[in-house]
């Protein structure tokens, strides 16, 4: 029986009819294939071929590099590493000349003196075997090895100590970032090794940073004196130096000139300090 029974004689045998549309059913169904229609984020979507000349070889090539505000910041890490949504534009700021193997950050690559060229050609072209720089986007593995390369180069042809730890710490993120993104998906010993190398980059990044800090002018990696200071200091956090943190981030706390939001990332990082003394000592 149904509210449309007795209407077989008139010719309606079998009818479904459903006197209330159902709108839940139907809504579920319009949201889905909205959610369906919904474009795929690509990387490449990002990025964009960027011709350059080497300074070293004189050749032109191309590598990939972020277009301009078509990423959007979500903050950043203690120690300064900045996030973004959707993509990692880390993985993009160095630079390798596929031709000679000449390597740096974007900000120094076009900058090259006389004597640096003279090692780089002797110790890194006359060596290089070539390379491809992929043309879609670049894998985590191939933005280490980039960054292998420029710090390669920066220790043969004689940088800065703080361009050095500055290569070193921005190799320590890329790393982090792997291990973010494909550290589900590996064995445990492969995050540990993982984890192993990106605290071998912050002892180095700390360590040049240091010597930096007392031979060399601000600004440093485009950060003034108390910035540096909070990067040291939560580089010492991170190997468990503490008494070298308190030091540095007594000189960030008790300065009057520095910003509101520098001093509560300071005061933030005193007491994750003390937190961590606290369980150590139970």
């Amino acid at each position: 029986m149904g509210l449309f029974s007795g209407l077989e004689n008139l010719g309606f045998v079998n009818t479904d009819l459903k006197v209330y549309s159902d709108n839940t059913e139907k809504e579920i169904t319009e949201k889905t294939q909205e959610i369906k229609q919904e474009p795929v984020v690509k990387e490449s979507d990002y990025l964009f071929p960027k011709t350059h000349k080497c300074p070293i070889c004189d050749k032109e090539f191309k590598s990939l590099a972020v277009r301009a505000g078509k990423v959007r910041s979500i903050g950043q890490d203690d120690d300064l590493r900045p996030l973004y949504k959707d993509l990692d534009p880390l993985k993009y700021d160095a630079i390798v000349c596929p031709y000679c193997g000449y390597a740096a950050l974007s900000r120094y690559f076009n900058h090259v003196m006389p004597l640096q060229g003279k090692k780089l050609r002797a110790e890194v072209q006359s060596r290089f075997k070539g390379m491809q720089l992929s043309t879609d986007s670049y894998s985590y593995d191939e933005a280490i090895t980039h960054y292998k390369m420029v710090l390669m180069c920066d220790v043969i042809g004689g940088v800065k100590d703080s361009r050095k730890a500055y290569t070193c710490l921005k190799l320590a993120w890329v790393i982090r970032g792997k291990s973010e993104k494909e550290g589900p998906k590996m064995a445990p010993e492969e995050c540990d090794a993982l984890h192993k190398e990106e605290m071998e980059c912050v002892e180095h990044a700390y360590e040049g940073y240091s010597m930096a800090f007392s031979n060399e002018s601000f600004p440093m990696s485009g950060m003034d004196e108390m910035t540096v200071s909070y990067l040291l200091a939560e580089l010492a956090f991170e190997l468990e130096k503490y008494r070298e943190s308190l030091k540095m981030l007594s000189n960030i706390i008790g300065n009057n000139a520095v910003s509101s939001r520098l001093k509560n990332k300071a005061v933030d990082l005193k007491e994750r300090i003390r937190a961590q003394i606290k369980a150590e000592k139970n």
